[in-house]
């Protein structure tokens, strides 16, 4: 979601500027809308030529099944307390109020993530705006746009944290390693956590993203 890109990003921020630690982000081979977001606070971004970089904008989907339950004859009913309290119900559609209300929320976000590029990419909120319609370039493009700083592979960034940092020889590696799963992992817990499609799409909940899709 757009907190969650934003509390990261504000983190890696805060150890750049108060810890004073040399961060390069490495874009293997997607780098595109809250990914980007996370990693323009970077001191420089590394990407393939092949890499898709950008998906700057904010999304908000859901399912409406209002037909269906015309169609099975069910009604939902709903007592609320304000107008806008229900707005996004997956039982009915939208109203015009209720559609500028959703807007003013995402251009808002929309807003926020085009501020904290040009923060982090050092550019004109004009240049940013240009950039941010949803579109996403290769690396060789967002190059040549400014939206990443270098093209090169892992070790490229590897060697250009270590001089960045100051740091004379071969750099020491510290990986995190990731949790092994088990067959009784699998069978005893949610398995959203292992299925890239969690069924996110059926759910009725509104969900705000920076999101490529």
């Amino acid at each position: 979601g757009v907190a969650v890109s934003q509390e990261l990003y504000s983190e890696i921020k805060r150890l750049r500027d108060k810890k004073g630690k040399t961060i390069v982000a490495y874009v293997s081979s997607t780098g595109a809308s809250g990914a980007y977001y996370v990693a323009c606070a970077a001191d420089k971004i590394i990407a393939n030529p092949g890499t898709i970089i950008g998906s700057i904008g904010v999304i908000a989907e859901w399912v409406n099944f209002g037909d269906l339950l015309e169609w099975a004859k069910l009604k939902n009913i709903v007592f609320k307390t304000g107008e806008f309290k229900d707005t996004g119900s997956p039982t009915r559609a939208l109203t015009e109020k209720e559609r500028a209300y959703f807007q003013g929320l995402i251009d808002d976000m929309y807003v926020q993530f085009v501020d904290a590029v040009a923060s982090g990419r050092k550019l004109e909120l004009q240049e940013v705006r240009s950039l941010a319609d949803g579109r996403v370039f290769s690396g060789r493009d967002a190059k040549e746009r400014k939206l990443i700083d270098e093209i090169g592979n892992f070790q490229d960034a590897v060697d250009l944290t270590a001089k960045l940092a100051g740091i004379s020889g071969k750099p020491r590696l510290i990986r995190l390693s990731r949790q092994r799963v088990t067959l009784l992992d699998v069978l005893t817990t949610d398995l959203s956590r292992f299925v890239p499609f969690s069924g996110q799409t059926l759910k009725s909940q509104i969900r705000f993203q920076y999101l490529w899709k």
